[in-house]
């Protein structure tokens, strides 16, 4: 028989076997699926987040703030996602401003929401001059950037989709960053300015003058003196001055730098996650191989027969040594299949939730060529499930075929 006879007979009776078996076939390639689709998921979505937050600080390098932690000072001057750790005098602002290597220094003032998402005061040069990402400045959708000494606000494109916010509308900001409808302020803002999208904390967010935070009917006085933080770019050796000036020999403020470095170590922190994430999909992984050697021997057992007529017509032990190993094979590219399918509906679920609490957008979960192993892992897992029966079959003599079905 030649090659390619040999090569449809397998495929034939491979494909025949997964039909009469298609229940079982298919429970055994969906738990491959499930155990391979959470392992690329995971780690997809664990280095897209790591690298996704490190390009969504806003253009920024360092962050100067009250004393305390450099990651809070970070994930709340630059995600809005963590309470200030307190605030800074306003001549702090102004010394580092001065400061050689400093080729940026704005100042945020945070402490107040509307509807829960937060306001932040700053400077309306930011929106103007910074570029948040390298050759990148801010655009508008519509409207105008707020002015300094006025109560207007210029808003984030995510927050302006999901309150339906337009030009012209007015709103009372309530006190804290969580919020609760009895800590309304009397100020009333108007909507001058939308956004466009960037992919960034500053799409979750609502722009205002920083003097309209400072200066907001129910604060503390202190506060029209202080800034919570102040957002820094810098040039050369300044982040190693800054650091020793402020970190190793001050104790007046925290300059957390670098940003990247910082975040890295907070990810690294958390691959305790992933670490218990992979071990479940290794069970379901060894689920997955079970079902297909149970799958595989089941087809064996209830097929002797056809096995037996084609070793009385002259076909040789690997002609059902292969027929096994294609059922095997078929199961092992569906558990492929849905693998993938799996992985972009944890990757869509997963980025939906970050943008929704962060405002930072993941890219795409697309396979890189790093990612081929885990694929033939996959397929590996598969052909292991089967190499029992598939032996069995190698071994079985005529004889053995022609016994009654158990």
């Amino acid at each position: 028989m030649k090659l390619n006879s040999k090569i449809g007979l397998i495929f034939f009776l491979a494909s025949k076997g997964f039909r009469q078996h298609f229940f079982g076939s298919l429970v055994a390639a969906f738990s491959i699926a499930l155990a391979g689709g959470l392992f690329l998921g995971t780690m997809k979505i664990q280095k897209q987040t790591q690298t996704s937050f490190a390009n969504a600080s806003g253009g920024f390098d360092a962050v100067l703030g009250a004393r305390g932690s450099k990651l809070q000072l970070i994930l709340n001057a630059l995600f809005h996602l963590d309470a200030s750790p307190g605030n800074l005098p306003w001549e702090q602002y102004e010394l580092i401003k001065k400061t050689p290597g400093v080729e940026e220094a704005y100042p945020i003032a945070v402490g107040d929401n509307y509807l829960g998402y937060r306001l932040v005061g700053t400077d309306p040069e930011l929106f103007f001059e910074h570029e948040w990402k390298k050759g990148e400045k801010y655009k508008l959708r519509r409207g105008r950037v707020f002015s300094e000494m006025a109560k207007e606000a210029l808003v984030g494109s995510f927050v302006a989709d999901k309150l339906n916010l337009k030009i012209g509308d007015k709103f009372q900001p309530y006190h804290g960053l969580n919020f609760k409808e009895d800590t309304q302020h009397e100020d009333v803002y108007v909507v001058v300015g939308l956004l466009e999208a960037t992919g960034t904390p500053s799409d979750k967010v609502i722009w205002v003058p920083i003097k309209g935070i400072q200066l907001m009917e129910g604060h503390d006085q202190e506060m029209a003196q202080s800034v919570s933080a102040v957002l820094l770019s810098l040039k050369g050796a300044t982040g190693f001055n800054l650091e020793i000036r402020y970190n190793r020999q001050g104790n007046q403020a925290t300059f957390a730098w670098p940003v990247a470095a910082t975040l890295a170590s907070f990810f690294d922190k958390m691959n305790w996650f992933r670490g218990v994430l992979e071990v479940i999909a290794y069970v379901i992984a060894a689920v997955g191989i079970l079902m297909v050697a149970s799958t595989m021997h089941s087809s064996l057992n209830m097929r002797k027969r056809d096995f037996a007529i084609l070793r009385s017509l002259g076909s040789g032990r690997l002609i059902l040594t292969g027929v096994i190993f294609g059922h095997s094979l078929i199961i092992s590219v569906l558990g492929v299949l849905g693998s993938l399918l799996i992985m972009q509906g944890i990757g869509l679920i997963t980025q939906g939730i970050i943008v929704e609490e962060t405002g930072v957008l993941l890219d795409g979960m697309n396979l890189q060529l790093q990612d081929l192993w885990v694929i033939m892992a996959i397929i590996f897992s598969g052909l292991v499930g089967g190499l029992g029966a598939a032996v069995n079959a190698y071994r079985s003599e005529l004889v053995d075929l022609l016994q009654p079905i158990s």
